[in-house]
């Protein structure tokens, strides 16, 4: 069969159908995931396949796009399928008239097509038709949104120039009234209304004469056509081109619009009666910005429709030019009322206002909302509900794989939000939920996808870390849930957050974010002792010792004689909460050292640690120096100490300094005493009968009252808590 007659044979609908669809699901993936993404690949390929058997048929196919429709050949595709429409319309808003797919097509075309397609970088027109020309768009043509067929009166032609000037020229035409007849309702048509808008602002300012201008825009607009799906769409226009208006160019527009001599009678009420309820909204918040520009008449008509538009129009036109309301014949002579501003004349003052007051309706006094109801009602659980169902439709079994695509999309908006203010618990809950998908749902594939090249990408986990560190503090448990879900890919990333923090308290709350992940926080934290900066290797010496990481104890032995000494106090004491059987000889180490900034932290850490072992180091320190100056201070760390840990052992000690005198008065010494007996607390009561016996003897008035205490056996709370009884 020669390739004359190939071009003629009719392409088969129910293969063409599909083709369509598959193009617009291959579209929409290439717009959500990577070019080499496994559902990419699948969905274009789908695409392709279907092509390739249309080519069977012919060398060529070309599908026009009439902005929401499709036409192949002289057919129109079903206007009422949305994936058409979606196709459609995504196509022309990219300026594209028409596109031809040509036998010998290579799948990485179709590939970069789509790129071209979903790009929001992407030119829209003719510079778009270039850009697929360097893309290598070789077996598809496009065809840009062009305005050449349209012509002007005799007299007057449009100067070449670009696509820029084009629309310019034609848009001037319509204003000026220079277009050739018929022309003016395809420039309205493929002329965004903003567009004309900002023309009128340009001109009006040029001190043009308007009121002609004004018009013929309102003619093209505004003038009845027998095709309602038109009248809807350029009414529509209409409504958003007044939007654009300047204040004051709107004004005078408006009151053309609606009380021009050249209009029929009743054509604002038949134009009114057209709206769709998104329509009627938007001309109302246009109108109420002027209303002072607004005929009486025309409100009170915009008022009615509003309350009426959810049930059915409310005039229907009927043959000879007749309206009917609520089954009430309206002559034509009424209809002019509406027409015209002449409402104050027919209608008396008292009237005018009960007809005010029926129109605004009841009102009713506002009940004050319970409080159980309005937390309820809180935007955030609101919004967190609409999240849910969502979720939910994701699970259903009517959801397509093309709908739960959809889905997904929406989801990722929803995340991004989430993350924005900080809402960790939510965000877990979606997370968990496509986890499940990926797991055993429906559309594995696509969760797993949405998994891999969304949640756990790397600009998402930069991300969410730097959100952690904003708002992490406000939902500790919410960060905590989410970090053991994302924990293999939020560990590593929190790890350098918290080396490269400078605010303390940031670096706490990560610090037990950390912890909170238990061995595989240990594992990491390990892996990092060999960094170079003390602070890090401290820090991640502190995440082994409270995440419990006994096992790793002998990664730990190398640091307890560190030559720094913050980091050899904080590997000790690690030692010994790991309960190492070397620990002991470490910190007599630091016990017995002539440096006090290894000594004094060392008599700390063995009463924070209540380290009862440490006990005769201690008593050794305690006994051998002289309470004077300075070395008081270090006798009291040592008191405390010892009653940290309560070892009987200890009183005798105590005793001795209590019996001890000295002709001269020793303040130092005083101070030493009275810190005895406030740090009774842990010791075993029936052992402290010497030392209390000092005690009631004393001329020190505190001393005295605990040792009476304890005696009498009041106070034991206070006590408990170490504080003075």
């Amino acid at each position: 069969m020669d390739e004359k007659k190939q071009e003629k044979l009719p392409i088969d609908a129910k293969l063409l159908s599909d083709a369509v669809i598959e193009l617009n699901i291959s579209k929409r993936s290439v717009g959500l995931y990577p070019a080499d993404h496994p559902i990419t690949r699948e969905s274009v390929e789908k695409a392709f396949d279907h092509l390739k058997r249309l080519f069977d048929i012919r060398g060529s196919i070309t599908i026009g796009i009439a902005k929401d429709t499709l036409l192949i050949d002289e057919y129109a595709l079903d206007r009422k399928n949305p994936v058409f429409k979606e196709f459609a319309l995504g196509i022309h808003g990219k300026g594209i008239a028409a596109i031809t797919f040509y036998s010998g097509l290579a799948m990485e075309e179709l590939l970069a097509f789509h790129g071209i397609m979903t790009s929001r970088e992407s030119p829209a027109g003719r510079a778009l038709v270039e850009l697929g020309e360097r893309k290598g768009l070789v077996h598809i043509k496009l065809t840009p949104i062009d305005l050449s067929g349209l012509g002007f009166a005799e007299g007057r032609v449009r100067e070449d120039g670009s696509d820029v000037d084009m629309w310019a020229n034609y848009i001037a035409g319509l204003l000026d009234g220079t277009l050739a007849e018929g022309d003016a309702e395809g420039v309205i048509l493929n002329t965004l209304p903003t567009d004309i808008a900002s023309f009128m602002n340009e001109r009006d300012r040029s001190g043009h004469d308007h009121v002609e201008t004004y018009d013929r825009v309102i003619a093209a607009y505004l003038k009845r056509r027998e095709h309602p799906r038109i009248r809807s769409e350029l009414l529509s226009n209409f409504i958003s081109l007044v939007d654009n208006l300047r204040p004051e160019l709107k004004q005078q527009f408006l009151k053309r619009a609606f009380m021009h001599p050249s209009m029929e009678p009743g054509e604002a009420e038949g134009v009114m009666a057209d709206l769709s309820r998104e329509d009627l909204e938007k001309i109302i918040k246009v109108f109420g910005e002027q209303p002072t520009v607004v005929p009486e008449s025309l409100r009170n008509l915009l008022d009615k429709l509003n309350m009426s538009k959810n049930d059915r129009d409310l005039f229907n036109r009927l043959p000879g030019e007749k309206a009917v309301l609520d089954d009430i014949l309206i002559d034509e002579n009424i209809l002019k009322l509406f027409g015209e501003d002449h409402f104050q004349a027919f209608v008396p003052g008292d009237y005018r206002h009960e007809l005010e007051l029926m129109l605004k309706g009841g009102r009713f006094q506002q009940v004050k909302m319970g409080e159980e109801a309005a937390k309820e009602c809180r935007p955030e659980i609101i919004e967190w509900k609409s999240y849910e169902l969502l979720i939910e439709l994701s699970e259903a079994d009517l959801v397509t794989r093309d709908d739960y695509l959809r889905i997904l999309g929406e989801i990722t908006r929803i995340v991004n939000d989430l993350l924005e203010t900080g809402r960790f618990a939510e965000l877990t809950e979606i997370y968990n939920a496509v986890y499940s998908h990926a797991l055993a749902g429906r559309f594995r594939d696509e969760a797993a996808s949405m998994l891999e090249y969304f949640f756990h990408s790397e600009t998402f986990i930069k991300k969410m870390t730097a959100q952690i560190k904003i708002w992490g503090r406000l939902d500790r448990e919410g960060v905590q849930r989410l970090v053991n879900v994302q924990k293999n890919y939020l560990i590593a990333p929190l790890f350098e957050a918290l080396t490269e923090e400078r605010d303390a308290a940031v670096r706490k709350f990560l610090l037990l974010v950390l912890i909170g992940l238990g061995r595989d926080a240990v594992v990491e934290a390990v892996r990092r002792l060999n960094d170079s900066r003390w602070y890090v290797v401290r820090n991640m010496i502190y995440i082994i010792r409270e995440a419990e990481g006994i096992k790793y104890v002998q990664h730990i032995r190398r640091f307890a004689r560190d030559e720094n000494k913050r980091i050899r106090m904080e590997a000790v004491r690690t030692l010994i909460h790991l309960k190492a059987p070397d620990a002991m000889s470490y910190l007599k180490l630091c016990l017995k050292s002539d440096d006090a900034d290894l000594r004094d932290p060392a008599v700390r850490l063995a009463g924070i640690c209540r380290y009862r072992e440490a006990v005769p180091y201690l008593l050794d320190l305690l006994n051998r120096r002289a309470v004077l100056g300075a070395e008081a201070d270090f006798k009291i760390s040592i008191i405390k100490a010892l009653g940290e840990i309560g070892d009987p052992a200890a009183i005798a000690s105590l005793v001795q300094i209590c019996k001890s005198t000295s002709i001269l008065h020793n303040p130092a010494r005083e101070r030493l005493k009275v810190e005895i007996f406030r740090s009774l607390s842990r010791y075993p009561r029936d052992e402290l009968a010497p030392l209390l016996k000092e005690g009631t003897a004393s001329r020190d008035k505190e001393i005295r009252t605990i040792s009476e205490a304890l005696l009498g056996g009041r106070g034991d709370r206070e006590a408990e808590d170490g504080k003075d009884i």
